[in-house]
């Protein structure tokens, strides 16, 4: 079980990660030209960096707690959280 918890955390935080940083990083302009993220250009820009931070933040938050040992319980909270 161990073993499948890291498993699908890694999974969910690749996407979370690959997802954030795309938000936070790329002009607004080139998310609005790309397929799917057709709705960022009616979005202020605040709102969509702010989506990208949150998103970081998941995928900090579904790795960190199980590889310091500082509140591993958080890890199955943050993916069920992230995935709902």
């Amino acid at each position: 079980m161990d073993l499948a918890l890291w498993i699908g955390a890694g999974l969910l935080a690749v996407v979370a990660l690959t997802g954030g940083v795309s938000k936070a990083f790329v002009r607004q302009e080139k998310l609005a030209a790309a397929p799917g993220g057709e709705w960022t250009a009616d979005a202020a820009p605040g709102f969509v960096k702010g989506l990208g931070a949150l998103e970081l933040l998941a995928a900090l938050g579904l790795v960190l707690p199980a590889v310091t040992g500082i509140a591993p319980a958080l890890v199955p909270v943050t993916a069920v959280c992230w995935c709902c």
